[in-house]
């Protein structure tokens, strides 16, 4: 009875339990964070890793919609074109190439990574920056970033924002970028609305965005450590378009994006040192192992209350009872081995005749 209590308390805990496995979870950040250090290899880029980022002044929909030569001059008598804003020069604070932000498109497939690398990142102010990469399923790969920026000449800790997504992932978010940076507000009042929408209900927001996994999303911090296992190749089943092939993103995001919890822009410069240590995997156990492990542990939570009813109503039970109230028959007499024997009578017709 003992036994059957401990395993159906251990069967309500492990599911309360079993968040912290999770690729966010308490018990696989302290891993990552010791983690941090490995045998650099040098990046080839474009082949191993690839660097993106989105700037404010380069914009398709401001392009779009104004042109100099559409509307007349005193148009811009408050404010300049948005075709000359989308200038570098009146960014100071945005060092990032060219090559970074005009061929975002472009998206060559890149090696798996299979070895460690660190690399450095500047990310301007208002701006994305982001290192796409492909995982490998077989190797456990923690990703640290550690953000600061110069204050004189000094270095100092800096706040962000840092995202892991997939490739459609990071496609929401850049239009959600664009939309923000044009010069339409009425978007941002759909994504007010939209960005508290519960956790069940975020695979059916077309115009909002989220992180991989929905826990890979690190805001308003200077220093983060994740550490990312996956079951299998990310592959986008869709309905229409076939199966598309998931690259990541790991994304430094230094703007005043539509959650309510991240960091605001920095109106400075952040340096992100990125560090990619990968571990190879000994044991992997295959997708469907995961469902019918809960498939178990649903069984049993369905079957144990059944056997603890079962043990409880037999309980009282015994095969025979004894009788409490004493018998009123008499009981045969006691015959004892030094008790004399009674002769047995013999019948009148053996008797001899009476002597006379």
């Amino acid at each position: 009875m003992r036994l059957v209590t401990i395993l159906v308390t251990m069967l309500v805990l492990i599911p309360l339990t079993s968040s912290g496995f999770t690729g966010g979870g308490i018990i696989s950040n302290a891993q990552a964070a010791s983690a941090c250090s490995g045998d650099w290899q040098p990046v080839v880029w474009n082949e191993t890793i690839q660097r993106v980022a989105e700037v404010p002044f380069q914009n398709s929909y401001n392009d779009y919609y104004y042109e100099d030569d559409y509307y007349e001059d005193d148009y811009y008598d408050d404010e300049p074109p948005a075709s000359d804003n989308n200038n570098q020069d009146n960014y100071p604070l945005s060092p990032e190439q060219p090559y970074m932000y005009e061929n975002n498109w472009k998206k060559d497939a890149l090696t798996p990574l299979t070895e460690d690398y660190s690399t450095f990142m500047k990310i301007g102010n208002d701006s994305v920056g982001a290192l796409r990469l492909n995982l490998s399923s077989n190797h456990r790969t923690t990703i640290c970033v550690t953000l600061t920026h110069m204050i004189d000449d000094d270095i100092v800790p800096a706040f962000g924002d840092v995202y892991l997504m997939t490739t459609s992932q990071y496609g929401s978010y850049t239009e959600s970028y664009s939309r923000s940076h044009s010069n339409y507000d009425w978007w941002e009042d759909i994504e007010d609305t939209l960005k508290n929408i519960d956790p069940e209900w975020r695979s059916f927001d077309v115009l909002g965005w989220r992180t991989f996994r929905d826990a890979h999303e690190y805001e308003n911090v200077d220093e983060v450590a994740m550490s990312v296992s996956l079951d299998a190749p990310e592959i986008y089943h869709s309905l229409f378009g076939g199966d598309n092939w998931e690259d990541f993103y790991v994304v430094v995001d230094t703007w005043d994006n539509s959650h309510d919890s991240d960091a605001d822009a920095p109106n400075k410069i952040v340096n992100a040192d990125v560090s990619i240590v990968t571990t190879l995997r000994s044991f992997i156990l295959p997708p469907w192992t995961v469902s019918i492990a809960f498939l178990g542990i649903v069984g049993c939570m369905m079957i144990a209350p059944i056997i603890v009813n079962r043990k409880y109503m037999g309980a009282g039970l015994a095969p025979k009872q004894e009788e409490l109230v004493p018998s009123l028959e008499i009981p045969p007499p006691t015959v004892y081995e030094n008790q004399p024997k009674a002769i047995p009578s013999m019948p009148e017709q053996l008797l001899p005749p009476p002597s006379q």
